[in-house]
């Protein structure tokens, strides 16, 4: 089960990869430790509102990017497999996702035409 800590952290190394900055420049820009930016990724600290809408701002992302994606919504303790698939996926390096959305759009197109 993936807290809401972790599910934001994942989403916080995903779009800072996006983006295509480390741990140390992200939290150079924020004026942060990097150590905080790595505890944040990890879900072992919780990030706060300003600490939050700092790092949305220089990603270029909405803070409610940071709680999910789409119709997913991060949510304490979320066990199901959408959450389970969601922290696999942002933990792959970005420039895997498009084969992986194939995948999943291939996947789903052959299991509609039957």
């Amino acid at each position: 089960m993936a807290s809401l800590q972790q599910q934001v952290g994942a989403l916080v190394r995903y779009h800072r990869e996006r983006a295509g900055l480390t741990q140390p420049q992200l939290a150079e820009r924020i004026d942060r430790q990097f150590g905080a930016i790595s505890r944040i990724e990890r879900g072992e600290s919780a990030p706060t509102f300003k600490t939050l809408s700092a790092i949305a701002a220089v990603l270029g992302i909405e803070v409610r990017d940071l709680f999910g994606s789409g119709g997913y919504a991060a949510g304490d303790g979320r066990a199901d497999l959408l959450a389970h698939m969601f922290d696999q996926l942002t933990s792959l390096p970005h420039d895997e996702l498009p084969w992986i959305a194939g995948i999943i759009e291939a996947a789903i197109s052959g299991k509609t035409a039957k």
